[in-house]
Formats: C-alpha cells, structure tokens, sequence
C-alpha cells in the first residue's frame, strides 16, 4: 500500500532518473556526432580510435534501455508519490502521458539504433569494432534499413522536445506556481 503522505521518489528512483537523464541529454546534444565519427575513416591502424565514438554512442544508448527498463520495474514495485492537490487534472494528465511518451521513446530510440546498426555496417564495414561497453560487438540484428535510421532520428528529436517540455513543466511547477513538485526528485 502507497504512503499518501509521501512527497518524494525514493533515493534509487532519484538516482535512476538522473543517470538516465544526463545520459538522454547527453546522446540528445552529442549522439549524433558520435555515430558519425565513425564515419568516412578507412585506415584499419585507425579502426580502434575511430570506433572508440560510435562504442560510446550504442553503449549508452544500451544504458539509457537498461536503466529505462529497471526503472519501470522499480516504479511498479514503489510507485511514485502522488502529484500535490493544487494540480490541474489537465496538468496531471499532461504529466502522465509526457511520462509515459518518455518510456516509449526510452525503449524505442536504442531498438531502433539496433535496427538501423545493419544499414550502418554495410555503409561503414569498420564499424564491425564497435563495442558494447567495450566488452562485445552490436548482437547482429534484422536490417530495416534507412526507415529505422529515419525513426530512430524522429525518436530522438521527439525526446529533445520532451525534455524541454519536461524541464519547463518543472520549472513552472516550482517557480510560477510554487507547489514545489521539482523536489520531489532532489534528495533532502
């Protein structure tokens, strides 16, 4: 049974959320100049340095899946605190469907990076040493081609506009109309 007078996520939701944010915001502002610069380098002496960007950019597209992934297994098990009172039921709704969007986007950017790694390797067979987390190559996967590039570039520019619709909801939230729902997620 959920304590209704709890205000705040727990420590482990903290830190899920945060890890994964810096990571989303990171791949949102770098991601695509990482994949890239494995692009357009032919010297095998190069293979390893010019894989090192790309490795960075699956592994933690794989990270942003793995802690999206027990995130969801740890808000089922603790759900969150509910929203204060004062909330608009629209602003509630709004909340939940942006949360929920969030997930969707979170599990389905890196599927569809794993979709689209087939078209890549064949345009850049050096990519071949790519790793995840340095330990193993990109599992082979179907090749959707282009239409998985397109939707995982669609995916990420939808996750830019959530994060800043996300930011500036908590912002108004805490600064506009003052029911501090930006502490809910900061310890203390």
């Amino acid at each position: 049974m959920q304590d209704i007078s709890r205000t705040k996520y727990d420590g482990v939701a903290m830190i899920l959320h945060w890890v994964t944010a810096l990571l989303l915001i990171f791949m949102i502002i770098f991601g695509e100049e990482l994949i890239e610069a494995g692009e357009h380098e032919e010297a095998a002496e190069a293979l390893m340095n010019t894989a090192f960007l790309p490795s960075l950019h699956v592994s933690f597209g794989m990270a942003i899946l793995l802690l999206t992934l027990l995130r969801l297994i740890w808000r089922a098990l603790n759900p969150p605190p509910p929203y204060p009172a004062a909330m608009k039921s629209w602003e509630v709704t709004l909340s939940k469907v942006t949360h929920a969007l969030f997930y969707v986007l979170m599990i389905g950017i890196p599927f569809t990076g794993w979709l689209a790694f087939g078209e890549f390797l064949r345009e850049e067979p050096a990519m071949s040493a790519v790793r995840v987390f340095g330990l193993f190559a990109v599992p082979a996967g179907p090749d959707f081609g282009e239409w998985a590039k397109e939707l995982h570039e669609i995916g990420s520019n939808a996750a830019m506009a959530l994060v800043i619709l996300h930011v500036l909801a908590a912002l108004k939230h805490q600064f506009v109309d003052g029911d501090h729902i930006f502490r809910r997620m900061l310890p203390h």
